[in-house]
């Protein structure tokens, strides 16, 4: 049993080292329902797209028909059937005719087969392929934009959980110090080298700290939440804040953003889609050519319906002369639709131009910042150092040692926030410039952060 736990917790720790962020958005792109719902959204415009290709086919049906008349139908012959019986009668010949013929009795069966072929629509027929293929296209942009909501979120969470175990270390660090710190003035305050205030002083900061390590755990377990519940199962993370100087230059997602952008695409969609609704409107004051036929499966032995022809095949040409509705007025609204939609992208170009901007010089800053305190922590860790060792001598007062505990505290926390915008950024970079994966090369050649 001793052996198969060991196996199992090893087979749990392999697991928990193949849990990159990376992975996790492989697996989450398999299993979270919003995408999968918009893939079905991709999938159904691809039918339809699929289905449109056969209107450039014949369409071909069976009919059949029972019709109940009201009296069979007769034809009078009088004139006829009169000098006809009596040439007969002088002859002496047996037999008469009748003064009617039936030539269809009351109960009428058909069956036939028709068949329709649009050969000349004036362009409806290619314009509508151009809506369902930008519909696909609209598809597949939304598709991406899920993702792309997704996979922020993910970037948000799974570093969300790093900075909070870094944080709950660092206030578990700040803790044991206190508590170090406490051991160290009951001691002094017993041998009479400081004043009751001094331990009293230590002991409400060390009881704030247990405060604020409580808080930090609680607020690692509502991220962790987060993540679990993002993917759909328990993420060990095992990854680390990073910063880079390989960050490219602005004008480079600038140009990617209105290249690739999904929320561009979107648009550029609906501008085919408006464009195709024009050709649309202007075909209907084109004639409209179809060729047609019939042919008879079935027809009863009345006269009537022997006589019809079997088949009948020909070409049909229409044009509408009046209609309901305006047909130019129709075309100057399509076009109204178009124009609309080419000035929403050209107003969406602008709007993220400025976005790639404020998103990148905030990237700057967070790295600019990252660095910068740097100094601030080694200058915190060397006041701290000299405030214990002045405590402990009874050069420094309990405030002034824990007001340096709480700088330096500071200073790594800032520290740490600094690097989750910016690891934010640089995913809102990689978004905007339609290339996930470039989040992932920037993370891989960075450096991380311990």
């Amino acid at each position: 049993m001793k052996f198969l736990a060991v196996v199992f917790c090893t087979a749990l720790s392999l697991i928990a080292q193949e849990q990159s962020i990376e992975s996790v958005w492989s697996h989450i792109e398999l299993q979270n329902d919003s995408i999968q719902a918009e893939n079905a959204d991709v999938k159904r415009a691809e039918l339809k797209k699929s289905s449109a290709k056969s209107m450039y086919l014949p369409s071909i049906s069976i009919t059949g028909s029972y019709t109940r008349l009201s009296e069979p139908v007769n034809i009078d012959v009088t004139d006829i059937s009169s000098k006809a019986n009596a040439l007969l009668a002088s002859l002496n010949a047996p037999g008469r005719l009748p003064n009617e013929l039936e030539l269809s009795e009351k109960d009428v069966f058909l069956a036939d087969l028709h068949f329709l072929w649009p050969l000349y629509t004036g362009g409806k027929i290619d314009a509508a392929q151009k809506i369902y293929a930008s519909a696909l296209n609209e598809a597949k942009a939304k598709a991406s934009m899920k993702k792309d909501v997704e996979f922020l979120k993910l970037v948000k969470y799974y570093y969300g959980v790093v900075v909070s175990k870094s944080l709950l270390l660092a206030r578990k660090e700040a803790q044991k110090a206190l508590e170090l710190h406490y051991e160290n003035a009951k001691k002094m305050k017993e041998q009479g080298q400081i004043a009751n205030i001094e331990l009293l002083n230590a002991e409400v900061k060390l009881d704030a700290a247990k405060i604020e390590t409580t808080k930090a755990t609680h607020k690692l377990e509502i991220a962790q939440d987060a993540l679990d519940s993002l993917a759909k199962e328990h993420v060990e993370v095992v990854a680390k804040l990073f910063v880079s100087e390989d960050i490219r230059d602005e004008e480079y997602y600038k140009k990617e953003t209105a290249r690739a952008y999904a929320g561009l695409k979107i648009l550029d969609a609906k501008e085919a889609q408006s464009k195709s609704l024009v050709e649309i409107k202007k075909a209907a004051w084109h004639p409209e050519v179809l060729a047609y036929g019939n042919y008879n499966l079935y027809k009863d032995e009345s006269a009537l319906m022997q006589s019809a022809p079997t088949w009948f095949a020909g070409v049909m040409v229409k044009i509408n002369l009046l209609q309901r509705q305006d047909r130019s007025e129709d075309i100057q609204a399509a076009e109204l639709l178009s124009t609309k939609v080419t000035h929403l992208k050209l107003q969406a170009l602008r709007d993220l131009k400025l976005l790639v901007e404020k998103t990148y010089k905030e990237m700057l800053a967070d790295y600019e910042e990252f660095y910068a305190l740097n100094s601030s922590i080694k200058l915190a860790n060397e006041n701290y150092k000299l405030r214990s060792i002045a405590f402990r001598e009874g050069l420094s007062t309990s405030v002034e040692l824990v007001d340096a505990e709480m700088f330096l505290m500071g200073a790594k926390t800032k520290r740490l926030n600094a690097a989750y915008n910016y690891v934010q950024k640089v995913a809102q970079l990689a978004v905007l410039s339609g290339n996930r994966e470039l989040f992932f090369e920037i993370q891989r050649a960075s450096e991380e952060i311990e």
